[in-house]
């Protein structure tokens, strides 16, 4: 056990004994799944127990303490289920609540994208599925027009494709959507003993990580309105929602100003770094 955790055996007996609280990493918690052949349920245990949150570095993000600033603010936003994911939807952070409430996160691989329309769970989460499912086809529709030379996205996208109804989908729906931010939508959450909730989903992008996402899932009270939605809007309004040619060249141009700070930023830090 020890030495599936990398460390002494005195420290490990310590924590058997109870003296030092166990806080273990990602990376310690898969090593221990393997060596006592947990199941999934157990080893969400596990992960939630030990992680409360995760947060993955993204790829060439080289500032822990912003990493660090970040896994705060998802930590924070308790009891709202809250995550952290990179361009292409794969889930690189979460809260507490976002583990109980939809356990698959905690799943090596965690993608959004994936998870909504390829596992049954999902369509049986989501109410009115195939209007949800068409709005994860258009954000890949977009995200493909924005970054035509993306070959992890055209990878998710064929994998999207290998499911029949996804499929279906994705060449019937011929509009695009960037995100899902603001859209109100009621789901049946089985860690809520299957309640019928309505959310809304906030979208939003970190400063420290301008390619990634910062979606916090509220809990709003609704009156069961088939017709408004607990904002009083119009029920399932954001399925007309679409994006153009314009709203493409605009989002091209905020990346490439994201990634512009980013890379600024690091030359900053160097720099600093350097002179001490």
């Amino acid at each position: 056990m020890a030495k599936a955790l990398d460390m002494s055996e005195r420290t490990y007996r310590k924590i058997e004994q109870g003296a030092i609280p166990p806080r273990l990493t990602m990376a310690q918690c898969e090593s221990l799944a393997k060596l006592l052949d947990l199941d999934r349920d157990e080893r969400h245990a596990l992960v939630l127990h030990n992680i409360g949150s995760g947060l993955v570095a993204p790829s060439g993000a080289g500032q822990p303490e912003l990493q660090k600033a970040v896994r705060l603010l998802i930590d924070r936003q308790m009891p709202s289920p809250a995550y952290l994911c990179d361009r292409h939807w794969n889930i690189i952070g979460f809260n507490t609540a976002m583990a109980e409430w939809w356990p698959w996160v905690m799943e090596p691989g965690a993608n959004l994208i994936r998870w909504a329309l390829t596992i049954p769970e999902a369509r049986a989460q989501y109410q009115d599925w195939d209007k949800h499912a068409s709005a994860y086809v258009k954000m890949l529709k977009f995200a493909q027009a924005v970054r035509p030379d993306d070959a992890e996205l055209a990878q998710l996208i064929e994998d999207i494709k290998e499911d029949a109804d996804a499929r279906h989908i994705w060449e019937t729906e011929h509009d695009m959507g960037e995100t899902r931010d603001g859209h109100v939508f009621r789901m049946n959450v089985p860690a809520l003993g299957g309640e019928t909730i309505e959310v809304v989903s906030h979208v939003l992008y970190p400063a420290s990580l301008p390619t990634c996402r910062f979606v916090v899932i509220t809990w709003v009270e609704g009156a069961g309105d088939d017709e408004r939605d607990a904002l009083g809007g119009a029920r399932n309004a954001w399925a007309a929602v679409t994006a153009s040619q314009d709203d493409v060249a605009t989002a091209q141009r905020h990346a490439q100003t994201r990634e512009a700070e980013d890379a600024a930023t690091r030359g900053r830090r160097f720099t600093t770094a350097l002179a001490s």
